[in-house]
């Protein structure tokens, strides 16, 4: 089902069609552009003529190129275990692993990329903002994980449960029947047994993995610091070629309009 269109991206589609630009619609509205160029690509402002290219693209011959991973017909991988097990979703368990596409995103996660800042400068300083975010986190879990006792933390817990499997509806209610006979009699008590597993591993490991990653991120931090530096010092660069070239240019009016004095 379709989403209802607001009033603003109605309007703003309207202005759109009678030639104004994408930053003066934005601007009319209060709008970042981002949000603008999402309304545009979604709700297809531009109809027919998107289409007609998109076919135009269709129907020209696709270069032949090979796929990536196995060939069809291929059976090299026969008679192997596959290198991740069945049904092992570790890539899922916190989304850091997973595809990002633009129709999986909320509307939170839409929001925060359209106010992604332009400017690269700014964009810089936000990233080395986000790296000394990082970089604090780490030394914290560091000194944590270096402090704790006995030099063990728990790294996974398991929970294995006992599963039984019915036929049908009425296998599952005879056995529900039966075991509530039996709690009954006193044979068995109510409730279904499962068992925690914990996995324990070496803080000394931890703290290593943690001290590798935190060089990494003070590495990127300082690459991005010396960005800045190089676009800063390149700005100020263009603002003296510019600032020069003006001085210049009002010195060589005054010679000319003396001249023109002299002339007379």
């Amino acid at each position: 089902m379709a989403r209802a269109r607001s009033p603003d991206s109605i309007e703003a589609e309207k202005l759109y069609r009678e030639g104004m630009r994408l930053v003066d619609i934005a601007k009319k509205f209060g709008k970042p552009e981002g949000t603008v160029r999402r309304w545009k690509s979604t709700q297809d402002w531009d109809g027919a003529a998107s289409k007609k290219k998109q076919t135009e693209r269709s129907d020209k011959k696709p270069n032949v190129r090979k796929k990536r991973g196995g060939q069809p017909g291929n059976h090299n991988a026969a008679g192997h275990a596959p290198s991740v097990p069945y049904g092992n979703t570790n890539a899922l368990k916190h989304g850091g692993y997973s595809q990002i596409y633009w129709d999986t995103l909320d509307d939170e996660e839409k929001e925060l990329i359209e106010t992604v800042p332009q400017d690269e400068e700014e964009m810089l300083v936000q990233q080395i903002m986000l790296f000394s975010v990082r970089e604090r986190r780490l030394m914290k879990a560091i000194n944590q994980y270096k402090k704790a006792e006995g030099g063990l933390y728990v790294s996974s817990v398991f929970r294995n449960e006992q599963k039984r499997t019915f036929k049908d509806a009425g296998d599952k209610d005879l056995y529900e029947q039966r075991i509530q006979e039996k709690v009954e009699k006193g044979e068995r008590l109510p409730g279904d047994i499962y068992g925690i597993q914990t996995s324990t591993s070496s803080t000394v490991d931890l703290v290593a993995r943690l001290e590798r990653e935190l060089t990494s991120v003070q590495g990127r931090k300082t690459k991005a610091i010396e960005a800045l530096t190089r676009l800063r010092l390149e700005k100020q660069k263009i603002a003296g070629e510019t600032a020069e070239n003006d001085t210049v240019r009002i010195w060589a009016e005054k010679i000319r309009g003396m001249g023109g004095a002299g002339d007379g």
